[in-house]
């Protein structure tokens, strides 16, 4: 009985971390898209600006040139500002972590499979259990805390210029 409960919390904890590290994946599945899309725009963009703003694409190059130099300077004033690339590492990185003490977790669980005296299996199933927690709650407030204090670096880093 007491093993069933252990076992229980361990699933209803595995579903938070899994839930947790989809979350984290979305996050940074977004911030990678951005982080590429912003890229190859700002490439495409700056490559054809001169032959736009030299007509060779027509007498109406010249007259888009200075929209695309604004959306060239919006497209890199936001990836400044954003910063794309190291939240999207950010979020990559937790979210690799998490997996990474999923898969350590799993391996020691099924170890306890070889334990045959009852009571040991159980007092290392809580030890276990314990222990999965601590290093998952550890991860997540150094992720929360790390992600707070460099988004309030970005917003002071613009002041701090002026």
């Amino acid at each position: 009985m007491v093993d069933e409960s252990i076992a229980t919390h361990f699933a209803r904890y595995d579903a938070f971390v899994e839930s947790t590290r989809k979350w984290l994946g979305k996050r940074a599945d977004r911030y990678h898209w951005y982080y590429n899309c912003s890229r190859i725009a700002l490439i495409v963009l700056s490559v054809s600006l001169p032959a736009l703003s030299t007509g060779l694409f027509g007498p109406l190059g010249p007259k888009a040139a200075p929209y695309i130099a604004l959306v060239i300077a919006v497209l890199a004033s936001l990836d400044g500002l954003l910063k794309p690339g190291d939240n999207w590492r950010h979020f990559r990185s937790y979210q690799l972590a998490l997996d990474r003490f999923e898969r350590v977790s799993l391996s020691k669980r099924a170890a306890l499979d070889l334990e045959t005296d009852p009571e040991k299996r159980r007092q290392k199933q809580f030890a276990l259990y314990r222990q999965f927690v601590l290093e998952i709650e550890e991860v997540l407030e150094e992720e929360s805390k790390l992600f707070f204090e460099h988004q309030i670096k970005q917003l002071k880093q613009p002041t701090a210029a002026a």
